[in-house]
Parts: structure tokens; sequence; C-alpha cells
């Protein structure tokens, strides 16, 4: 396998060309260090168990660490919150759409009050993944902090992603990245959140979805 689709920071990720990602990344020091550590660890001991765990499974194991990750940034939506800025979270927003087209396909994105979750493709010739994210993630820093009057870590260093596997797998994420904010009770329809961004294509493929 081509060792070009492999990185390694704090976790191994697998970036095959022209695929499908559901990712989160979050803000500095929005989940405790503590926690971060336990997750990690967790994922650590299994990943290494006596027993060889098969691709499939691998991908299974990232799925439940990935899982875990998400759940507690949902429920703990912790300082900071730079993200309710509305000038922040356009340049968020408008740089994630900036690449759209060129790099990927951007399915889906929403903006919490300090994370960020997108679904999206990467196209042919495409940056891997990793790059695609830090040049998003540097660009928006500095121009944030420039609105914020601050200096310093804007993300955190790690992005969280999970390879969609299939069609019902790309929906399940759909229905996440969208209800999130009707779960954190800040609107009551998932359209009514100015932060929530659906591919034009797709709008109509997924209501049929939830009514199924």
């Amino acid at each position: 396998m081509d060792g070009r689709l492999f990185y390694k920071r704090k976790l191994p990720h697998w970036q095959p060309n022209e695929e499908t990602f559901f990712i989160t990344y979050r803000l500095a020091g929005s989940l405790p260090t503590f926690l971060i550590r336990q997750l990690k660890a967790i994922y650590t001991v299994q990943k290494i168990q006596p027993d060889k765990l098969d691709s499939e499974k691998k991908e299974l194991l990232r799925q439940k660490y990935f899982d875990a990750f998400n759940l507690e940034l949902d429920k703990n939506l912790n300082e900071p919150h730079w993200l309710k800025n509305e000038k922040v979270a356009s340049i968020v927003i408008q740089s994630l759409l900036f690449n759209n087209n060129k790099h990927y396909t951007l399915w889906c994105a929403c903006l919490m009050s300090n994370h960020v979750h997108i679904l999206l493709s990467t196209l042919p010739q495409s940056p891997l993944l990793n790059i695609i994210l830090q040049n998003h993630k540097k660009f928006t820093a500095v121009q944030s902090n420039k609105i914020l009057g601050r200096s310093g870590a804007f993300w955190a260093e790690e992005s969280f992603d999970t390879l969609i596997r299939n069609n019902a797998h790309f929906f399940r994420a759909i229905n996440y990245i969208i209800e999130n904010p009707v779960k954190a009770a800040l609107v009551r329809q998932w359209s009514d959140y100015k932060w929530t961004y659906i591919h034009p294509e797709l709008r109509k493929e997924y209501v049929m979805q939830k009514q199924i």
C-alpha cells in the first residue's frame, strides 16, 4: 500500500484518495487533557491486544474511538466558545466552501460553539486529507485570532476522522451532523440553524432518506 496515504501525529490516519470522511475538529482547550488521554489509552490498549485485528476490525475500532470522542465533545460544550462569534464562524464556513469542488466535495458541515463536524469526499489529484485540514485550520486560526484580538493556539492540533464505509454509514453521518444543534437545544429543526451546511443536491435525497 502506498506509504503516502499514512501520516502520524498523535494517532495514525489512513488517507485513501477519493474517499469520503466524517471529520471532527475542535478549538484548543475545549476538552480536558485528562479526558483525551483516557480515550486514547483505551483505544491503544484495544488496538494492541493479543488477538490479531483484520482491517475491518481495525476500522470498526477506530469508529468506536471516533464515536466516543464525539460523544464527549457534544455533551461537554466547554469553553472556549469562539465559534459563537459570527465573524469567526463565517470565516470558518467560507473557508470550507472555498475549496469545495476544488479539493473535495463538501456534503455537510456544522459549526458548534467549540467544534466542527464535516463530511467530505476528496477529489482526484487533491492534496492528502491532513494537508487540506492543515491549510484550512492555519488560515482560519490566523484570521479568527485577528478578529478576537488574541494570539496563540486556536484549534486543537489533532483532528479526528473516520472513513465512510457504505451508503447507510454516509446518511448516519449526515444525520449526526445536522441534528447536532437540535440535540444541544439550540434550534427545534436542523434547517433553522445558521451554521449548518448541506450540499444542495443532497438536501432532497436526505429528506427522502429521513422519511424511509
